[in-house]
């Protein structure tokens, strides 16, 4: 093993580390009561996770730039698939049905007489 494989197996265990420590971390998260943050502070951390995954190990580092380009294309179409889906649910109107008393069922031999 030459110096460049032990430095890369450093730095994938290093991220490695990160990650379970993130995991943790989201874990002990679902500890807190901390109410509607307690969402926004498990999707910073689901979003830091990705970064790891993608920068590391998806090698977009040190990936060309048109496949730079296709996974930001990527991330920004579903962003904005979400922020679309997102809007036409806060948009709609529920309208509640009245209440009606259920239906009698039919006797199954009066049918046929």
């Amino acid at each position: 093993m030459n110096l460049h494989e032990v430095r890369r197996y450093a730095d994938e265990l290093k991220v490695w580390a990160a990650l379970l420590a993130l995991l943790l971390l989201t874990f002990g998260s679902s500890y807190l009561k901390l109410g509607a943050w307690n969402s926004a502070i498990n999707l910073l951390i689901g979003v830091a996770k990705a970064l790891l995954v993608a920068i590391f190990f998806m090698n977009l580092r040190r990936a060309s730039p048109m496949v730079r380009i296709a996974a930001i294309t990527a991330l920004l179409t579903l962003s904005l698939l979400f922020g679309l889906s997102g809007t036409d649910y806060m948009t709609r109107t529920i309208h509640v049905a009245p209440w009606q008393p259920p239906a009698v069922p039919q006797d199954a031999g009066s049918a046929g007489s």
